[in-house]
């Protein structure tokens, strides 16, 4: 009796050391594709990815993104942007042109304030958030200001897809040594699965071949349709648009930034600052500490002070 006990417990151990090997793996491998991956975008792998990698790479890649994928190339080309970026409409609504989820609508699920703030057209009869090419030109313009303001490109997203004023909240109520994952881990906004979405699409379609496609036109809808919500939708904040951020010396904000009647202080770069989470910290934006202190780059060191204008 005591031998078949025995040997139960040692089936039992076995299968349980067998079953952690098999999970360990796919963590390695998903985490070094990720890395293999990684180029402006950084792509740190957490657990947390694994079934949303699973989810996506069962997924066939919609026929609205592979049609609609030169184009995302070029336009975020001409943006100076990550060419990672282009997973982010698929990672927000699916490509789907008709996606509509509360104030949030069209493939890149564009609030409507900030679709107006950037020139698109949003009424009962015509919504330009629907069409790729505007809705494209216009995200673009909201990501890339967004990151003159926070100077990371994570932190952008994750302004975009839940609001900048969130953001800031998150950061001042939980400090400034916030790693990416944190933010899911910890729940710190409404919509952190952003983060797996976006990695996981780009882990599974990223040097994947495209599917053979009959119909190459992109269909550029701007007649509102019926909302359809999904049933896995998150995106339920709506999006402030944050003021567009401008070059210096040129402009009157800049003018007004740089004006003797501006309040400045100092601050003391404490062990693990960056520029983006002291611009985030102080809600000014990396070009104006740039500015304001000379700086020829993004690096600083530990005990350096730095004027802080407001």
């Amino acid at each position: 009796m005591k031998i078949k006990i025995l040997k139960i417990l040692w089936l039992f151990v076995f299968c349980l050391a067998a079953n952690n090997c098999c999970v360990s793996s796919d963590s390695d491998r998903i985490a070094e594709r990720l890395k293999s991956l990684e180029r402006t975008l950084p792509l740190p792998y957490h657990e947390r990815l694994d079934k949303a990698v699973q989810a996506y790479s069962a997924k066939a890649l919609p026929d609205a993104f592979v049609v609609s994928e030169p184009f995302l190339d070029s336009a975020l080309s001409q943006h100076g942007m990550p060419k990672e970026m282009k997973y982010l409409p698929l990672a927000l609504s699916g490509m789907r042109t008709d996606y509509a989820n509360n104030d949030r609508c069209g493939v890149w699920s564009l609030p409507s304030l900030v679709a107006m703030h950037y020139g698109m057209a949003v009424d009962d009869k015509r919504d330009e958030r629907f069409a790729i090419r505007t809705s494209t030109q216009a995200a673009l313009s909201y990501l890339n200001d967004l990151h003159q303001q926070y100077g990371d490109w994570w932190y952008a997203i994750l302004a975009y897809t839940n609001s900048p004023n969130a953001l800031h909240h998150a950061i001042d109520r939980n400090g400034e040594d916030l790693q990416l994952w944190d933010f899911d881990e910890g729940h710190l906004l409404p919509n952190t699965s952003i983060i797996a979405n976006l990695m996981a699409c780009v882990y599974a379609y990223e040097g994947v071949e495209r599917p053979a496609i009959k119909n190459t036109h992109i269909v550029e809808p701007v007649e509102r349709p019926k909302p359809v919500k999904t049933a896995d939708s998150t995106l339920t904040q709506v999006t402030k648009p944050v003021e567009k951020q401008t070059q210096p010396s040129t402009t009157s904000a800049s003018k007004k930034s740089s004006s003797t009647n501006a309040s400045t202080t100092k601050y003391k770069v404490k062990k693990g600052d960056t520029l983006s989470r002291i611009a985030s910290k102080h809600h000014v934006t990396v070009n104006d500490l740039k500015r304001w202190n000379k700086l020829k780059n993004d690096k600083i060191r530990e005990g350096q002070t730095l004027i802080i204008k407001k």
